[in-house]
């Protein structure tokens, strides 16, 4: 016997305990079947984790136009049949706005954007289509029915895999928001300095764009942006397409402020100051609203999760020891026994009562 057969029979055993997972199985497969419902799940997981990651990761997002980056094209997700992914199902005008405002707001800039999001997860659920039509063609078993069970478990994944990039592309882009929200205050210090200090305006954002590159890395995408749509455009025109781009309350506000001081003449760094500190003023009272709210929002788990080991701790002694007294006294002998043992408190008790009915009953 050669050393790979010696081999081979000392992992048997080994093989034998990993193949025992098809047990679990409503039907008797064989290898071949196993190897492939191996692979399918391999293959549905691994579809689940790229998607949910790539959108999570945001490769991509917050880079500039291709006008930005000359004569440089970044290649799509699946190449040349990312545009025929893209449309194999249909998507209403309506949803197509909302999906590209949601794209924009999360970052993800490129003229291809909403294509490439569509095009890879209806891959996705392409792929997980076509592996449950064969799995179901090769687990077809006249005697046992499986194929409602496992129409059912690929309808769950199937759904999973149109709804979760979705919600997580939402998440993404509110959460974007915030983080813009969270760092106008600081832009707009900066550049009222830089404009105080005898910058123009312009040149005050390209030179806080490049500051906030790593300390806010959304907000300085944005500033870039308005820088470019400024030299092709006007000021006004860059900042109310940021307000429609970002769609947060503050930033419209900031366009609607500078439009009216540039239209009245009036000092643009005084309403950037003025602006700033309402911000400020604004989060902090949300700051203090929330942390009120959070005093009477404690009180549910305290009740819920503190009262009842408290309870336990004080009541759990007494408990047991009536518990043991009530076991103790049952027993015969006991206070609480229901039966007269001779030789027992109950029974001496009873004793003479029994004695004078018996004389009772003697006498004439």
């Amino acid at each position: 016997m050669t050393w790979w057969q010696t081999g081979l029979q000392r992992l048997e055993p080994y093989v034998q305990s990993l193949d025992a997972w098809r047990t679990l199985l409503p039907v008797k497969t064989t290898p071949l079947q196993g190897s492939l419902l191996v692979m399918g799940a391999f293959l549905a997981i691994s579809l689940l984790i790229m998607l949910v990651g790539r959108i999570l990761i945001g490769w991509g997002r917050n880079r500039l136009p291709e006008s930005d980056q000359v004569g440089s094209r970044r290649p799509l997700v699946l190449g040349p049949l990312t545009d025929a992914f893209a449309w194999v199902l249909p998507v209403s005008q309506a949803k197509q706005a909302s999906l590209r405002k949601d794209l924009v707001a999360a970052g993800y800039f490129h003229r291809k954007a909403i294509e490439e999001y569509l095009g890879f997860r209806n891959a996705a659920a392409m792929a997980w289509l076509v592996f449950t039509g064969c799995t179901v063609v090769l687990l077809v078993d006249p005697r046992e029915n499986v194929t409602p069970q496992i129409l059912m478990g690929a309808g769950i994944v199937f759904g999973c895999l149109l709804a979760i990039p979705r919600i997580v592309l939402s998440s993404q882009s509110e959460s974007r928001r915030n983080r813009i929200r969270f760092a106008l205050p600081d832009s707009l210090d900066m550049i009222n300095m830089m404009v105080t200090g005898g910058l123009p305006l312009r040149s005050a954002i390209q030179r806080v764009q490049k500051e906030l590159r790593r300390a806010h890395p959304d907000m300085s995408c944005e500033l870039a942006i308005i820088d470019h749509q400024a030299e092709t455009g006007s000021m006004d025109q860059a900042l109310r397409q940021f307000a429609a781009r970002v769609n947060v309350p503050d930033v419209t506000v900031l366009a609607t402020m500078v439009r009216h001081a540039e239209q009245l003449g009036g000092s643009i760094s005084n309403a950037f100051r003025d602006f700033a500190d309402s911000i400020r003023r604004t989060r902090r009272q949300l700051a203090e609203e929330r942390g009120n709210k959070s005093s009477v929002k404690l009180m549910f788990p305290t009740i819920l999760c503190l009262t009842p080991p408290v309870y336990i701790l004080l009541l759990g002694p007494a408990a047991i020891e009536i518990k043991n007294f009530i076991t103790k006294e049952n027993r015969a002998g006991g206070v609480l026994s229901q039966s007269l043992a001779p030789g027992s408190r109950a029974a001496v008790r009873e004793a003479p009562r029994t004695g004078a009915a018996i004389n009772s009953s003697d006498t004439p």
